[in-house]
């Protein structure tokens, strides 16, 4: 992990984005785009650019969504970063955790992703990580990581 990520004060313990399984209804949209595009080809009429384009922009609008938001957990606080600027967006110091939930649907269950829900306990900030693969075990770290500031 990148220990300069946060300005070489605090080493970073897991960094994460949204799992690209979030934005399966982008992908199964423009699949269904490419797919009138190849039949309004085939039978040889117009029309099929502006469907081409329509996917085209679908597909960059989930790559932009997905990069937009890193999740960082570094020694000392939980963190959401601008993955296009680098800044901090939002961040709650360990002392000031008050709960880490797991918000989940069944289709999202099935998919292994999830939101990671940390509380404030001061002022009731809230911070999620959407669309993480497999957030049990980011929850876990940041348990353990809070257990380890602790102690």
């Amino acid at each position: 992990m990148d220990e300069n990520a946060t300005g070489g004060k605090e080493p970073v313990l897991w960094e994460g984005s949204a799992a690209w399984s979030q934005f399966i209804w982008l992908y199964l949209i423009a699949g269904i785009m490419m797919l009138r595009v190849t039949l309004l080809v085939r039978s040889s009429l117009s029309g099929w650019s502006g469907w081409l384009v329509g996917a085209v922009t679908l597909l960059g609008t989930a790559a932009a969504l997905r990069r937009w938001g890193r999740y960082v957990v570094t020694s000392r606080r939980v963190v959401l970063r601008n993955g296009w600027t680098g800044r901090d967006i939002q961040s709650i110091a360990y002392r000031e955790v008050r709960e880490i939930s797991i918000k989940q649907g069944p289709l999202a269950d099935l998919m292994g992703i999830g939101t990671v829900v940390i509380q404030s306990r001061q002022d009731d900030a809230v911070i999620q990580f959407r669309g993480v693969f497999d957030p049990e075990d980011v929850t876990q770290r940041i348990q353990a990581a809070l257990a380890g500031r602790s102690a």
